[in-house]
């Protein structure tokens, strides 16, 4: 019997958020095969899809800014889900990244320096460009390109 770690946590975080990105369980009897999410997942990305025809149906059609983050959201998933347990990152440093997401880099703040909703930023920016969140500091193995994942 394995142990539950802070990175069998990660992982299970990581199947949680792909969940709520394309709709479907984890033994979701509608894959194909009787798959598992994750490995559904996996050998979608792995065959160079796009990651936009794995999202729920609910969430095809939003705005590109929106798109983009749900993207950015998803390879942070991706990541979580690392095979092997030593590649996937720790607890702080998914949220850092997934802070990155939420908070542009070009400081798109209100007009009193306010944080704004996820919502009324992606209004008021344009889309960032695909290309990396930033590396984060610590032990774990965070940094990944978006052209991975935004295909």
């Amino acid at each position: 019997m394995q142990r539950i770690t802070e990175k069998s946590d990660v992982y299970s975080f990581g199947v949680v958020v792909l969940e709520m990105l394309t709709g479907k369980h984890p033994l979701d009897p509608t894959l194909p095969g009787g798959t598992h999410l994750v490995q559904w997942v996996r050998e979608h990305t792995q065959a160079k899809r796009a990651v936009a025809e794995l999202l729920d149906a609910r969430l095809r059609g939003k705005p590109e800014a929106q798109l983009h983050e749900m993207l950015q959201v998803f390879a942070v998933a991706m990541l979580c889900i690392s095979h092997r347990a030593d590649d996937r990152p720790a607890m702080k440093d998914v949220v850092a990244l997934l802070k990155e997401v939420r908070r542009p880099t070009d400081g798109a703040a209100g007009d009193d320096g306010k944080e704004q909703p996820c919502g009324a930023q992606a209004e008021q920016r344009s889309p960032a460009p695909r290309t990396a969140l930033p590396p984060m500091g610590g032990s774990s193995n965070c940094s990944f390109a978006m052209s991975d994942y935004s295909s």
